[in-house]
């Protein structure tokens, strides 16, 4: 037996093992560390062919996956125990058999799918995930932005490379052929809205559903009172933070406020968040709860450029009190060897919105601009950090 051939059963072994090796949650950090070496020994057996190919054809994958989301085969995959034909598909879709078959085979090719025998498919945990209202948020949203993507590189050559963009001058409004920006024209469309607020309610990490124990509420809301304002979600969509924050700690330790666009707020359905107020509200004008133990953002910032970022935490910045903090739940960007999400996600705020994935050291100059320092910043797996601020002390 040659070396190439022993290297490749060895590989082939270890490969087979991977899917149970990482079941705990305790074990992100090493799976997501082999998770890199897995992507960089797959580089490696790459040639400059195979790997453009596999990078410009890309968007087709995305595209096909949205596709079989609105089409509903993940759907139908994931309520039989057993596999389906394309021919049991189609009848059960009313799809067209030759249709349903190309999306399978495309689905197959990117472990969307189980392909069991010829014609066979079964649902896998791709597959079921892709069922979740959050995933087909996710993937909708992305189609959605494409316009703004496929206009990225014309857009910055118009402008010679030395453009400042935020929401009204970025490459969406170019792609999508409008002058309204990304926001605007998700309020116009109901439903590109609803797949965003969707895909809002993601878990970012392993730990989301952790939320209140890995940040420490419980001292900051040391000693309260239902009188007390202890967290206000600014920007919080439909308010799934809120409501973890809330269910920890009941009326009697102080409120809780939910903050958004009446267009968000508007689609927060009676009786889904109990004992929270909601709130409407524009980050471009004061923020009128005052004092709050603690003022939240998560995943808001990075949608904004630094000017438009710097004045809305000045907004922020003036509600605050002495003890109040301000958290800044976001993905950031690392200078050595960053993940590939975190770039996509950059080139993405660009695009669509101007904003922008910051790193810690600009993420704290920007906070620092408006009179806040940091006090910690507790890092998660995948990217995501909740970074700590104050009032500067010399300030108050």
């Amino acid at each position: 037996m040659s070396t190439i051939e022993e290297w490749t059963q060895e590989f082939e072994a270890l490969c087979s093992r991977a899917s149970n090796l990482f079941i705990s949650e305790s074990h992100e950090n090493v799976r997501i560390r082999v998770l890199r070496l897995a992507e960089k020994a797959v580089h490696q057996l790459h040639t400059p062919m195979t790997y453009a190919e596999a990078q410009t054809w890309a968007p087709l994958e995305l595209f096909g996956a949205g596709v079989a989301c609105e089409m509903g085969i993940f759907d139908v995959l994931s309520k039989h125990s057993g596999p389906l034909s394309t021919a049991d598909i189609a009848i059960e879709l009313n799809a067209d058999p030759h249709l349903v078959a190309r999306i399978m085979r495309l689905l197959d090719a990117h472990y969307m799918v189980e392909q069991v025998s010829l014609d066979q498919y079964a649902a896998n945990a791709i597959t079921r995930d892709y069922v979740q209202p959050y995933r087909k948020g996710n993937i909708m949203t992305q189609v959605a932005l494409m316009p703004s993507y496929f206009a990225l590189s014309a857009w910055l050559r118009h402008n010679n490379y030395k453009v400042m963009p935020d929401a009204n001058n970025c490459a969406w409004q170019v792609g999508s052929n409008t002058t309204k920006t990304f926001w605007e024209s998700m309020a116009e469309d109901p439903s590109l809205s609803k797949y965003f607020n969707d895909y809002m309610t993601i878990p970012r990490t392993t730990h989301e559903k952790d939320f209140v124990d890995f940040y420490p509420f419980e001292t900051i809301f040391a000693n309260s009172s239902a009188k007390d304002i202890l967290f206000v979600d600014i920007g919080g969509g439909l308010g799934h933070q809120a409501k973890r924050v809330r269910s920890a700690f009941p009326v009697s330790r102080g409120r809780v406020i939910l903050q958004d666009l009446p267009q968000v707020t508007g689609k927060i359905t009676v009786g889904s968040l109990p004992d929270i107020e909601v709130m409407n509200y524009n980050m471009a004008h004061s923020q009128p709860v005052k004092g709050a133990r603690i003022y939240y953002l998560r995943g808001v910032l990075h949608n904004h450029a630094d000017h438009v970022s710097a004045q809305y935490l000045s907004h922020f910045a003036a509600a605050m009190g002495p003890e109040s903090r301000l958290l800044i739940h976001e993905s950031l960007a690392t200078d050595l060897n960053p993940t590939k999400n975190i770039t996509r996600f950059d080139l993405s705020m660009l695009a669509s919105c101007g904003g922008v994935q910051r790193s810690e050291v600009e993420q704290k100059a920007l906070l620092e601009k408006v009179g806040l320092e940091i006090i910690d910043t507790i890092s998660t797996p995948r990217d995501w950090s909740i970074m700590e601020a104050r009032l500067k002390r010399d300030l108050i």
